[in-house]
């Protein structure tokens, strides 16, 4: 539940963040971390570091603000508007998301016995990481970038040659089923985790470790909708369209 304003001044960290869990990223955003001051009050912490309340406040509203494109318009807008699109979530993903992820698992104590997974988490996150940009990066350097160039080469085929044998090289339609089927990267998290079940969790910084990871795992669910149900069919249709245009441009000459 969104706290207004003027409540704020003399809650508690633990309280605030334990009410809406996006309080502890506005905070990181500030350069505090919410699991260093839970006793401390909102204007005990905005005193200590010279920070304004209704910047805080301001930056938790943001982040309630979708600037995101909706499918229909996806689906209408050019395809290397699309990937733009992606390319725009995934620095997201990398500069924003994970990092600050990551940093909160790395922060977790891990002398609570009560939660055996802590040391699993602490291993396997930073490996999730380090393998999703990885494929990131991949994925835009030759798949993004071989459909870019099917698009600028739509109707003017003065590179025919160098497309034809770039399409020869890279089969997009068993990377569109590979991606398709391939299970979310975050199966083994969301394996560990239960789900991201809160059920018996009581340690407030799991707990928004464990919102954080869900609201990434839905993110990239959408995102991966987004490449498997407009990026990759447009793009194979494309690639049909300049095969085509290449086939006939051979013919005359």
């Amino acid at each position: 539940m969104f706290l207004e304003t003027r409540n704020l001044d003399e809650k508690k960290v633990f309280d605030l963040v334990s009410d809406d869990f996006r309080y502890a990223k506005a905070l990181d955003s500030f350069g505090i971390d919410f699991f260093d001051h839970y006793n401390s009050t909102i204007k005990d912490i905005c005193s200590q570091n010279n920070l304004d309340k209704e910047l805080l406040v301001g930056y938790r509203v943001s982040m309630d603000e979708s600037f995101d494109l909706d499918l229909e318009t996806l689906k209408s807008s050019p395809i290397n508007l699309v990937i733009e699109y992606l390319k725009h979530n995934h620095s997201y993903f990398i500069k924003n998301k994970l990092p600050y992820i990551k940093n909160l698992i790395s922060s977790l104590s891990v002398e609570d016995k009560k939660y055996e997974f802590f040391n699993d988490l602490k291993f396997i996150f930073p490996l999730f990481y380090e393998d999703f940009v990885d494929h990131i990066l991949e994925e835009e350097k030759y798949i993004f970038t071989y459909i870019q160039n099917l698009y600028h080469l739509e109707g003017n085929v003065k590179n025919h040659a160098k497309m034809f044998f770039q399409m020869k090289n890279i089969s997009l339609k068993d990377i569109a089923e590979e991606h398709l089927n391939e299970d979310s990267e975050m199966a083994g998290i969301r394996g560990l985790t239960k789900n991201y079940s809160l059920k018996y969790i009581n340690n407030l910084h799991l707990k928004v470790i464990f919102q954080e990871l869900k609201e990434f795992d839905n993110e990239l669910e959408v995102h991966s909708n987004i490449e498997n149900h407009i990026l990759f069919p447009r793009a194979l249709d494309l690639q049909d369209k300049v095969s085509d245009e290449i086939r006939n441009l051979s013919f005359l000459n």
